[in-house]
């Protein structure tokens, strides 16, 4: 844990409101995209944000520091998420479209039949993401959306590296297999 986070935590787990006020600087994007990597909608994202720095103002007196803070509150959007999906009866991770921070396009990006190409793969990998088990399409969510180690979602998702590795695999296999079979339907 670096120092000035470090003292932030403490500063915090005081009930200084100021101190939350930084930590939600710190890190109010990153649980952003985690909840919105499960909910797919940006408002039950934002809801969801709101949820976890609620949570974590009076939780945080609980934190011992055993694991790295930012694996605490990732573990913490992860799971405030899917029980927001539980509670609004809908299933995680396939909600709604991915957003995306605009990229810069080139010419041939700007064609009408290249974007529709592109949306018409983006809603083909959606699919695909929808028939995964749960504890795979978080996992590639983590890693591939989020980047984050083996190592880092095992701790997220309170399993061994292991466990990670196998669900990436089989995980990567399925949709592999599932965009095949449906490119050739």
């Amino acid at each position: 844990m670096k120092a000035g986070e470090s003292e932030l935590i403490s500063r915090c787990q005081q009930g200084d409101p100021e101190a939350l006020k930084e930590i939600f600087n710190l890190y109010h994007q990153k649980v952003y995209r985690i909840a919105y990597g499960v909910l797919r909608q940006r408002e039950d994202a934002l809801d969801t944000l709101q949820e976890v720095f609620i949570k974590l103002y009076r939780s945080i007196k609980n934190f011992k520091g055993k694991s790295s803070f930012y694996t605490y509150l990732y573990r913490m959007t992860l799971n405030q998420a899917i029980d927001y999906s539980r509670k609004m009866k809908t299933s995680p991770f396939i909600r709604g479209n991915w957003e995306k921070e605009p990229e810069p396009m080139d010419e041939e990006a700007q064609r009408p039949d290249s974007q529709a190409a592109q949306r018409q793969f983006e809603e083909r990998v959606q699919k695909a993401m929808e028939k995964l088990s749960e504890d795979q399409r978080a996992t590639l969510i983590l890693r591939e959306i989020e980047g984050l180690s083996y190592h880092e979602i095992a701790k997220v998702m309170d399993c061994s590296v292991g466990t990670v590795m196998s669900r990436i695999h089989y995980g990567r296999k399925k949709l592999r297999e599932l965009l095949k079979d449906e490119q050739k339907g």
